[in-house]
């Protein structure tokens, strides 16, 4: 009997041991089938490139130099940290990991149970405004920026990548994902104006959330985007910009959506308020009917004038100005 009793408590440690080797650990160097994934991260963006060809001048305008640098550490950051999900197909717990990124390429090791997974990297929590929710599932991982009347632009770049993996045991593996942009960058760039008192800038009816696993983007809540103001050094220009989630691809059909100028068929817009000396505010609102694609970069030259109105030489840019304009008749963001 004693003899029963110690092989049955072998089997069983043995079984054991065995199970253990199937739980997630970064060290699995105990376990008698073990093995490693080695993972790449790679950012595909090239921001300094979108601009110059925005811009048309050469790499030594000053205009340049202050957009590449506003943007660049946002779209570009040196460092970032990324949430790694893998969702198995079978329905099972998804496993998670938190990594810290360098650069445009990262690269780890990591080790997760023998599976077929559904998986999805995701930038962009590093934003306080910017919220990863639904995550228990692959489908339903969300992105989702404040759901506020106006918000900060994103002032951390959002990624996203997706791949399917089937994980097997006893072999090293390979992957390597890409990330691509979820937002965009806009740059309205005019010339100051010293009968203008005060200039503000939003951009309008783009989307509020993200859903990474079939890169769809939503919009859950009528919203403006505040851009930052951002002196174009050596000159006496000043460039306002934003990071936000794109436009919509075509226009909505669907009955009740509420566009900034209900009336146009722009699939964005720009809305800028300018302040003047006898107290009054002139709006301009910028339509656009090219659509703002993730990972664009897109800058649009106005001018300024002295009853605060904006116009433009843009062709693809319509303007429309109210003079004395007073906030209301519209979804009323606080502005």
């Amino acid at each position: 009997m004693t003899r029963y009793f110690k092989a049955l408590t072998a089997a069983l440690l043995l079984l054991l041991t065995l199970q253990s080797c199937s739980l997630i650990d970064d060290d699995l160097s105990d376990c008698e089938s073990t093995y490693s994934l080695n993972y790449e991260l790679k950012m595909v963006s090239n921001i300094n490139l979108q601009l110059s060809e925005q811009l048309q001048v050469n790499t030594g305008s000053l205009t340049l130099a202050t957009l590449n640098n506003y943007f660049s550490r946002i779209i570009q950051p040196t460092t970032s940290e990324v949430r790694l999900g893998f969702y198995p197909t079978d329905g099972d717990a998804p496993v998670y990991y938190s990594r810290q990124t360098q650069g445009q390429r990262s690269a780890f090791a990591i080790s997760i149970p023998v599976d077929n997974y559904r998986h999805v990297a995701v930038i962009g929590q590093e934003d306080p405004s910017i919220f990863l929710r639904d995550t228990t599932q692959a489908a339903t991982v969300r992105l989702t920026q404040l759901l506020n009347d106006t918000v900060d632009s994103h002032n951390h770049a959002i990624l996203a990548g997706t791949l399917d993996m089937n994980v097997m045991g006893n072999t090293d593996q390979s992957w390597e994902v890409d990330l691509y942009p979820a937002d965009a960058s806009v740059a309205v760039v005019m010339k100051k104006n010293p009968k203008v008192v005060r200039t503000r800038v939003f951009l309008a009816d783009l989307a509020t959330s993200f859903t990474p696993n079939d890169s769809t983007w939503h919009w859950d809540h009528a919203s403006l985007v505040r851009t930052d103001a951002v002196n174009v050094t050596g000159t006496d220009s000043v460039s306002y910009c934003g990071v936000a989630f794109p436009s919509r691809m075509e226009q909505q059909t669907t009955a009740g959506r509420r566009l900034t100028r209900a009336t146009d068929n722009a699939l964005w817009h720009v809305i800028i308020l300018a302040d003047l000396p006898d107290g009054t505010v002139t709006r301009t609102v910028l339509s656009l009917s090219d659509a703002l694609k993730a990972g664009d970069v897109r800058v649009i030259r106005v001018k300024l004038n002295d009853d605060g109105g904006v116009s433009t030489s843009d062709s693809n840019v319509g303007a429309s100005v109210t003079l004395d304009w007073k906030k209301g008749g519209e979804y009323n963001p606080d502005i």
